[in-house]
């Protein structure tokens, strides 16, 4: 009876002591890292979406972070004057002033300043203050030295602009009578075996849209501050070092900075514009296009509206507002739990039908300055081929009779091009968008046969390719996603397949195909621009 309760005894210590092994203890440790981690981790996100407070009040003693000059104005600044005068020269008034401050204070004037201007005054405290009467009643500027005034007609001062080097020069668009050309290649040497002559036409090459211009910010920008300066003043426009010189009065180049102020705020202002292309391929009940009815309902009772038109959805407009001081946007309302506006509107369309994302570019662009996004691939293939039947001798050999052939390749370039240029006011953007999406849809071989029916060797490729594109004005405000549709595209095909090489034995098939394009284009206002 003994030895069972010793035995139970020892076994229990055993698995009490496997429980408390390092490795045990260890993994405990981890655990408690990683979930202190995972803690820490929702914090700060809930942090940093978390609008700021309006009211921030830190708890301790008050520090003034005002910065203080170390520069002490002279003593005799603060001396009791009196002066009275009616028409007489500023520089009486500067004179008498000096001797007021006392004996040893100089007063010297810039050259060209007119010293015979005639100011009337009536003043009675410092002689600072006699100093900016005067100064205002002039127009002039004055510095102070330890015993010296000097007076200026003229100031300089240089500003930097928020721009780079150079002009603009763009077409968005297309341009007159770019959709057709000719071609031609014709053999050389002896007898030319082939001539291929192509001519690509458009019923609609007589159409065009686009918006061009030739700009230059620098030229622009000289001519508005000629017209800010008095007769006198002078400007030099820099545009290596991106900066302007003035030179001119001092309430004339006050005015200059402010509107150099006004023009760098606008030139930093930033958008994002996000653009999805969206492919839907229609099921047999929508064969008549997309049900838009369906994606209204859809965004019902959510934080998103569907701006309309004639029954057709314009844009996307956010019913939550948007965070200020977020420097990255927000599609949706982050942090809650809701979902975007894109998902609810793809939920919505892949119940009509097969929906993919074919690409989802993201550009910044600077406030009136185009943007570009391609992303395209280059497919080489044959031209054309050119077959020469060569005549005459060659190292005493016989060459009458041998044909040569040249192929002359080509490219074709598909994807995505998209010309972006925005203009912002306020907390509206105007966009200009030119997109061009286009797909290689196959190369197919072309060519003579010979008396059997077979073809040649002289066989050149015609790339099917199918292109959409569209050259879009619109208004729309900051954080709403502009809708645009109609983009449909048919495709029918055929097939037959044969058994025992007999039709009869075999099939046919038939499919249709309907593919809508929906393109999403937002634009977002971000902030912390200059």
């Amino acid at each position: 009876m003994a030895k069972k309760w010793l035995v139970l005894l020892l076994s229990i210590v055993f698995i009490l002591s496997a429980c408390n092994s390092p490795v045990y203890n260890q993994t405990e440790g981890n655990v408690a890292k990683s979930m202190i981690k995972v803690n820490q981790s929702i914090r700060r996100q809930d942090l940093s979406v978390r609008p700021k407070p309006s009211l921030l009040v830190k708890r301790g003693l008050y520090v003034d972070t005002t910065p203080i000059s170390l520069d002490r104005d002279p003593s005799w600044l603060k001396a009791h004057i009196v002066i009275r005068g009616d028409q007489l020269p500023f520089s009486y008034y500067s004179r008498v002033i000096a001797s007021g401050a006392g004996k040893n204070v100089l007063v010297k004037y810039q050259s060209g300043l007119n010293q015979s201007v005639n100011v009337t005054l009536n003043y009675s405290g410092t002689v600072r203050g006699a100093l900016n009467l005067l100064a205002s009643k002039t127009g002039f500027v004055f510095t102070v030295s330890r015993n010296g005034i000097y007076w200026q007609a003229f100031i300089s001062k240089t500003y930097d602009v928020a721009f780079m080097p150079g002009g603009t020069d763009y077409l968005m668009g297309q341009a007159s009578g770019s959709t057709s050309g000719a071609t031609s290649a014709s053999g050389g040497g002896g007898t030319s075996g082939s001539v291929s002559d192509y001519v690509t036409s458009d019923m609609s090459a007589s159409q065009y849209s686009n918006l061009k211009g030739t700009l230059s910010l620098w030229k622009d920008l000289e001519l508005t501050i000629k017209q800010l300066l008095s007769p006198d003043g002078t400007v030099m426009v820099s545009e290596s070092t991106t900066s302007v010189t003035v030179r001119d009065r001092p309430t004339n180049v006050q005015l200059v900075g402010q509107y150099i102020s006004n023009l760098n705020h606008n030139l930093s202002k930033q958008v994002l514009v996000k653009v999805q292309i969206i492919d839907i391929e229609l099921l047999n009940n929508y064969n008549m296009g997309i049900n838009w009815s369906i994606i209204t309902k859809a965004f019902n009772q959510t934080d998103f509206l569907i701006k309309g038109n004639y029954g057709t959805p314009v844009a996307i407009t956010s019913l939550v507002p948007q965070p200020t001081g977020q420097s990255t946007p927000i599609f949706g309302p982050q942090g809650t739990g809701k979902v975007p506006s894109y998902t609810i509107l793809l939920n919505a369309l892949s119940e009509q039908g097969k929906t993919s994302i074919v690409s989802e570019p993201r550009v910044v662009c600077l406030n009136n300055q185009v943007s570009v996004i391609r992303i395209v691939t280059s497919q080489g293939y044959a031209a054309s081929v050119q077959n020469t039947t060569l005549t005459g001798t060659e190292g005493g050999a016989s060459t009458t009779g041998t044909v040569t052939s040249q192929i002359t390749p080509g490219t074709v370039v598909t994807g995505l091009t998209l010309y972006i240029l925005p203009k912002i006011l306020k907390d509206s953007i105007y966009l200009q968008v030119n997109a061009d999406l286009s797909t290689l849809n196959a190369l197919t071989n072309f060519g003579p046969s010979d008396a059997e029916g077979n073809q040649t060797s002289t066989l050149i490729q015609l790339p099917r390719v199918t292109q959409k594109g569209f050259n879009q004005r619109s208004v729309i405000h900051s954080g709403d996603t502009l809708i645009l549709s109609g983009f449909r595209q048919v495709m029918n095909s055929t097939g037959a397949a044969q058994m025992i090489e007999s039709q009869t034995l075999g099939g046919k098939a038939s499919q249709q195909k309907n593919v809508e394009t929906i393109i999403l284009i937002t634009p977002i206002i971000l902030s912390g621009s200059a």
